[in-house]
């Protein structure tokens, strides 16, 4: 095939740089087109690791992936990616969900593309022979898709029905034929910022960096999107939305045991759970009381236990509490950083001070410039904290893609009197 055809087969299929085709091979016998990739830059292949050195130890396992159709014909990806842990662990996971839609995991035959399109067609409703069809895929990997999505957490099982970036919902969002409304005034910005570039492009695909900056956003606040994740997804009446959180939620809720730091953060105050129910608010606001007042660690464990226990005996009905206490753990678990109270000095000097802990981030500048806007108009101790929570609040979600900044901050904690 002359080069001029594979790169408009590159175009086709979504595929970009780093990554191109190498050779091409039809299989007339199953309808299928194998497409062979090579990447020609390592060091961008890793970007998604800490660092290029890192990269050098970690193994190229091969792959091969069932991805989207052209015409009759399946289109099957093969390519080397790197090995990360046992390639039988988190085939659903933070590392898959990141990658391009051609890819998928080592261990499995289906790219995120179908990985995305099955769990869609889950939480719209569909049955399993309705989304083989729809995809032309068998029935039996539609179910092993749906069996690796039910082993992950609730904000990997949010992002494993988003669209993926050549999905063109995203380049109708950024050229305004699909409205997407929200709330959120980092993803305000960002959107007008992305939007003013958009109508500068021409050529679908150049626009596909802007896709990618755009769905970066929402993969990393995701447990703070389920709206805005909803309409992308295309899921806008009410019977899909009650589809989309049945399927959200069922996952294996895992309570958290006496010595977890949750339990502080919910005495303490720093996870708000928001319940409805009457009786649990009430036990958490008597239960705080015993914790601060406790002299002796029995009686501050004492406190965390009886609040356990409620949980343990109705957790049928405390489903989405537990569902917040489950985000929080693994939000810890993810970096094991603790970060200083709002209460803290070093908050405070952040927001007067834009050199103290220098970020490239987008919507971590624009929180910041909103946050130092409402500090400047009313300088009230009350809302100093609030801004300091909100801070907080955001590195705590986002400490993997903030990995600098949070060494930067806790040299600095240290150094604040």
């Amino acid at each position: 095939m002359e080069k001029n055809d594979l790169r408009d087969l590159e175009a086709a299929l979504g595929i970009a740089s780093p990554w191109s085709i190498k050779s091409i091979k039809v299989n007339e016998k199953d309808h299928a087109f194998d497409v062979f990739l090579e990447v020609a830059d390592q060091k961008r292949l890793f970007g998604f690791l800490d660092s290029y050195k890192r990269s050098q130890d970690v193994e190229l396992v091969s792959g091969s992936w069932q991805y989207m159709s052209l015409g009759t014909f399946t289109t099957i990806i093969h390519a080397d990616i790197p090995r990360l842990g046992n390639d039988n662990e988190n085939v659903v996971g933070p590392e898959n969900i990141i990658q391009p839609a051609f890819l998928g995991h080592p261990s499995r035959q289906y790219s995120n593309f179908v990985r995305q399109r099955v769990a869609l067609g889950q939480i719209k409703g569909l049955d399993s022979s309705v989304i083989a069809e729809t995809i032309n895929i068998d029935e039996s990997l539609v179910s092993l898709v749906l069996s690796d999505i039910a082993k992950s957490n609730a904000d990997i099982r949010t992002l494993s029905c988003l669209p993926t970036e050549v999905d063109p919902v995203w380049e109708r969002i950024l050229r305004d034929q699909v409205l997407l409304r929200t709330t959120m005034l980092p993803l305000k910005f960002l959107l007008s910022k992305l939007k003013l570039t958009a109508t500068k492009i021409t050529d679908s695909r150049k626009i596909l960096p802007l896709v990618c900056d755009l769905r970066d956003f929402f993969v990393e606040h995701v447990a703070a999107m389920d709206s805005e994740v909803d309409q992308v997804c295309g899921i806008t009446t009410e019977r899909q939305q009650q589809y989309a959180r049945a399927a959200k939620s069922r996952h294996r809720l895992v309570l958290p045991s006496v010595k977890s730091p949750v339990w502080l953060d919910v005495l303490s105050g720093r996870i708000t759970l928001n319940s409805q129910s009457v009786p649990l608010n009430l036990l958490i606001s008597r239960q705080r009381s015993n914790f601060v007042q406790g002299r002796t660690k029995e009686e501050k464990i004492a406190a965390i236990e009886t609040l356990r226990e409620y949980f343990r005996k109705n957790y049928r009905t405390l489903k989405a509490e537990l569902l917040l206490l489950n985000r929080a753990m693994n939000i810890r678990q993810k970096s094991g950083v603790e970060l200083p109270d709002p209460e803290h000095a070093v908050w405070q000097q952040i927001l007067n001070d834009d050199t103290l802990v220098p970020s490239s981030h987008i919507a971590y500048k624009l929180l910041l410039a909103k946050l130092r806007a409402q500090v400047t108009t009313k300088p009230d101790p009350v809302v100093k904290l609030e801004a300091a929570r909100r801070i907080r609040e955001f590195l705590s979600q986002n400490q993997k893609s903030m990995r600098e900044e949070l060494n930067l901050l806790l040299k600095q904690t240290a150094a604040v009197v």
